[in-house]
């Protein structure tokens, strides 16, 4: 198939990924500037996001993407709060705004959703791979349970309620998890951004206290680092687990079932390392079908 060869040409990889990366977000994403999209992709580019059960593969493949999303949130509109451009790669954290009153359907796991006429305020990350002349590949991560929470597909309070009060819970309740925070790596003023907390964790403490509640769910724990990148200020990476769910997990009964689960972190550092922020986005709505009874 013939296509424009991408025009970014000046600059090293860096800053032609940069260039990249703002038309990406900017004309494509928020603005459906669908003309720009074989500027810029490769044409064996992947596109995959919990949200959607399909993969999108090539140019054809992602203008279905964003006319689908488009199609269903008009208004829909990705805030890149933070953004690191390297030679191979660009990773995006973003706040992800939108009023479902489109005519087209969402594509969920469970099938076609029609316009609720609800919004959605949700996080997500871009872990982009490009090469400074175009993207080729972008295993995305979105707030799914968010979304359908939002939407009122399905009510979640009560398990946001129960994570948030994580956070301080163990100051009476200890658990039965040895999570314990590598003081080195946490201090009083390092923050946690979760799927879970609908306000982050602040302090080593609170953030202590919500993983030793995470993980006093599960048992038989393999975990794996998929991906990964690096820099003086980020340490970021992609990662699955596989676990028996044999304990309380928040508000959600043991099932004593093997869960699959997969999800990213980045690390956000100062100049000694330590960090100052993380952001972890993980695939819940998966993770709750496998142990919801």
């Amino acid at each position: 198939m013939f296509r424009t060869k991408s025009l970014i040409k000046l600059g090293d990889k860096k800053s032609r990924n940069k260039k990249l990366s703002e038309i990406y977000y900017n004309k494509v994403m928020n603005k459906a500037q669908i003309e720009s999209i074989p500027k810029i992709l490769n044409n064996e580019f992947i596109f995959t996001i919990p949200t959607h059960p399909e993969v999108f593969k090539g140019i054809k493949g992602f203008e279905e993407e964003v006319n689908g999303l488009h199609g269903a949130f008009p208004d829909v509109h990705l805030d890149v709060h933070k953004k690191w451009c390297f030679d191979d790669l660009i990773i995006g954290l973003w706040k992800g705004t939108g009023t479902h009153t489109g005519e087209k359907p969402l594509s969920t796991p469970n099938g076609p959703l029609f316009a609720t006429g609800n919004s959605f305020e949700i996080q997500g990350v871009s872990w982009i791979k490009a090469d400074g002349e175009l993207l080729r590949e972008n295993l995305a991560n979105e707030d799914t349970l968010k979304i359908i929470h939002d939407l009122k597909v399905k009510d979640c309070s009560n398990l946001y309620e129960n994570a948030q009060s994580s956070l301080v819970s163990s100051f009476q309740f200890p658990y039965s998890s040895n999570t314990s925070i590598n003081k080195k790596l946490a201090n009083f003023d390092t923050t946690l951004n979760h799927p879970l907390l609908l306000k982050p964790a602040f302090g080593m403490y609170q953030i202590e206290s919500f993983f030793s509640k995470y993980w006093s769910a599960f048992s038989n724990l393999d975990y794996k680092i998929t991906h990964s990148k690096c820099d003086k200020n980020i340490n970021a990476y992609r990662w699955t687990f596989t676990a028996d769910h044999t304990s309380d997990f928040f508000s959600i009964p043991a099932s004593n079932k093997k869960i699959s689960h997969q999800g990213v972190t980045v690390c956000v550092l100062d100049s000694n390392g330590s960090i100052v922020s993380t952001f972890i986005n993980e695939n819940l709505i998966v993770l709750l079908s496998q142990i919801e009874q």
